[in-house]
């Protein structure tokens, strides 16, 4: 009985060593996973239109081991965006924040399309024909005017 329950028991120690390497690689896809979704909205200092995740500069691949030590230290993703914030400025931010001066940034594109639908009305509505009001006042004076057109003084009639 000794033999089944050793073998017994080395079952059940391969199965559990089989779910702890499992779950040591679903933490290193996990980590790899929040690595690069923070290096994809931080721009890369160095490289323009690149971030840095996808730079090789030597500098993205520090900002890249930065990134998993503050990970591997408990930081969360707004820390870690306020510390690279706090050391190359906002501009480092792909999303930079909705407040302060950077809400020009959000809202400019906004007010030039609503500045030039303005504009092109007015132009429109500019050139746009005036139409001419008849009241009953002015009806006598057009209609002597016209017999005037139809019969110059000193001239033949028609």
């Amino acid at each position: 009985m000794n033999l089944r329950a050793a073998l017994v028991l080395t079952l059940v120690m391969a199965s559990l060593g089989v779910a702890v390497v499992s779950a040591d690689e679903n933490d290193a896809d996990a980590l790899y996973a929040r690595q690069s979704r923070i290096a994809n909205q931080l721009d890369c200092p160095v490289c323009q239109g690149q971030s840095v995740k996808e730079s090789n500069a030597p500098l993205a691949q520090q900002m890249r081991a930065i990134i998993n030590e503050k990970i591997g230290d408990g930081a969360t993703d707004e820390e870690i965006f306020d510390f690279f914030a706090a050391r190359y400025g906002v501009g480092i931010l792909r999303d930079p924040p909705k407040q302060g001066l950077a809400l020009g940034v959000w809202l400019g594109p906004i007010i030039a399309a609503a500045a030039g639908v303005l504009a092109v009305g007015v132009v429109l509505l500019r050139r746009r024909p005036q139409s001419v009001s008849t009241t009953d006042d002015s009806l006598p004076e057009l209609e002597a005017r016209i017999d005037q057109l139809r019969h110059p003084p000193g001239g033949e009639r028609t």
